[in-house]
């Protein structure tokens, strides 16, 4: 019953969209579904070699950053572009742990990073992307001082739980935790955006 509410909500959204938001949404929705289901004598996309975690990082990013932007209409300049370079380095960092924690049961065909380069290496290369997505915020910053501070603290919780993360590590540390990260985010720049909005007194 709840999958057959979220289906009509999904459509009823589907046609409030802009136009041109709404081919992006079907190529979404068709990777989305390919995810985990075959087709035909062809695997799906999750199972596909080394794929898992980009398709993941792309379907994210375009959701987030290239769909809210076509429906609204807005014309495309460089800070999106960046933006959406950012949320797609951000999102393959944050799988990181998943791919750690996932390390012992994943099929060694799928070629997972921590498959193929080990645990140690696949930390340091998470921690050169939460440098690449600092780096891609100074081309995004609009109020600097609160904007430096809050991609500090995204950076740093995510770094820490990079750290800690282990094929040991409870269910409940990725499924919970690491996937509240994106909420911290945007719930600390809701109170930037409250705390900073100028008094109508």
């Amino acid at each position: 019953m709840l999958s057959l509410l979220c289906f009509i909500g999904v459509i009823f959204s589907f046609f409030g969209l802009n136009n041109a938001a709404k081919p992006l949404v079907l190529c979404l929705g068709a990777v989305t579904f390919f995810y985990e289901i075959p087709f035909e004598k062809i695997a799906s996309i999750r199972k596909v070699k080394g794929l898992k975690i980009y398709i993941i990082a792309l379907v994210w990013a375009m959701t987030t950053v290239l769909l809210p932007l076509l429906d609204a209409d807005v014309q495309f300049e460089a800070s999106i572009f960046f933006t959406f370079i950012q949320r797609f380095i951000f999102i393959l960092v944050l799988m990181l742990p998943f791919e750690i924690r996932d390390l012992n049961d994943d099929d060694l065909r799928l070629s997972t990073i921590p498959q193929k380069i080990g645990i140690p290496a696949t930390k340091r290369l998470g921690f050169l992307g939460l440098v690449s997505i600092f780096v891609f915020s100074f081309f995004l910053l609009q109020n600097a001082a609160i904007d430096v501070l809050i991609i500090t603290i995204v950076m740093v919780v995510t770094g820490i739980f990079l750290v800690v993360s282990h094929p040991k590590k409870p269910f409940y540390f990725t499924a919970f935790w690491v996937e509240s990260v994106p909420v911290l985010w945007a719930l600390l720049v809701l109170i930037s955006n409250l705390l900073l909005q100028p008094s109508t007194l």
